[in-house]
């Protein structure tokens, strides 16, 4: 939940010659601002993907290497059952 397993993978695949890492995480919980562990990481992650599930995602998106993926389209498309963004 705060990270640290992720950090321990980026040192392992750094070590193993890994030019650049990313990260996806669909809900970013991040408690008591943990997230700035990866702002301030010696490892350092090329882009990390949060998703719009939980307000302070926003916030946290504003800050490098954070990128938000929006989830609206997506719970829209599947509650009405149909393609938002077809033509």
């Amino acid at each position: 939940m705060t990270g640290g397993t992720l950090v321990q993978c980026a040192k392992a695949l750094l070590l193993s010659g890994a030019i650049k890492i990313s990260a996806y995480v669909t809900h970013a919980v991040f408690p008591k601002e943990s997230w700035k562990l990866f702002t301030d990481c010696e490892e350092p992650f090329d882009k990390f993907y949060i998703t719009d599930s939980i307000p302070h995602a926003v916030n946290i998106a504003q800050h490098s290497p954070f990128k938000l993926l929006s989830l609206c389209d997506s719970i829209s498309e599947a509650l009405l059952g149909f393609d938002l963004l077809q033509s």
